[in-house]
Formats: C-alpha cells, structure tokens, sequence
C-alpha cells in the first residue's frame, strides 16, 4: 500500500503543475509538495516583482527546522514562438543547516514562451536524503505582456 501512495504522490505533482495552467494567472502562480516539514514549491514563470523588468521563477524549499541540507537547482527555459532552439537560463544555491533555500533564473523580459525545470534535495536531521528530481512547470507565454 506504501508503494501504491508513492505512485500516486509521484503522478499528483505533474498533474497538479500541469491543471494550474488551465486556472486563472493569480492561482496558477505555484504549485506544492510535502515531504516531512518541508514544502518544495514549483512556480510558473512569471513577471518578477523583484526585478522589474524581468522573467522569473523561484524554486524552494521551506522547512519549518534547519534540514542538515538543503539544495535547489533550476533552469528558466525561453523558446521564441517558430523557433528551433531553446535558450536556458541556470541557477543553482545550496546550503547546510537552513530551512529555507532557493534558486531564482531570471533574465530581461522576451517575448517568447517560458517553462522551468527544477531538482530539490533534502537532507533531513537524521541523514535521510529525499530527492524530488525533474519539476517541469507549465509553459507561460509573454510573461510579462509585451506589446
């Protein structure tokens, strides 16, 4: 039964990233797993409030302890509309003894279709590693509405 609820756990995430698409921008905004007390949020590419001018995403993880570590990485991926090729846009941050990290990409407003991927690592207190591999987050397009 234990490997039937991880199945579903599995399979729920993508679906649950992929059906915020279909949702309004205001709620398709991220998308959250569990795992012991931490959340690891996905979010859709998106225009920063940040940085003003600027395409983002921001994958992280918050606990509500300091985990013995904590890693993200993330690839903000740009494809203008008829092309070919793919652009991306890396970032990676990791850190011991936090309970919260991040990596943001972001680069200068396009008009062009967007879509991250992101990998997440725990490494909880008693040494037990759980890995959340290949988040794959909706494609936006235009996300900052340029004319």
């Amino acid at each position: 039964m234990r490997i039937l609820r991880v199945v579903i756990v599995t399979l729920a995430v993508p679906a649950v990233i992929a059906a915020s698409a279909l949702i309004g921008p205001a709620e398709a905004h991220a998308a959250t797993k569990t795992i012991g007390d931490c959340d690891i949020i996905m979010e859709v590419p998106h225009a920063s409030g940040h940085n003003r001018g600027s395409v983002s995403v921001d994958p992280r993880i918050k606990c509500k302890t300091p985990q013995r570590y904590l890693g993200v990485s993330a690839v903000l991926k740009r494809k203008f509309p008829g092309s070919q090729y793919t652009w991306e846009i890396p970032a990676k941050r990791k850190g011991e003894n936090v309970n919260y990290m991040n990596a943001t990409p972001n680069e200068p407003c396009q008009k062009a279709d967007y879509h991250a991927t992101a990998d997440f690592l725990i490494v909880d207190n008693n040494g037990v590693r759980h890995e959340e591999f290949g988040y794959i987050s909706v494609t936006k397009s235009n996300p900052c509405s340029l004319p």
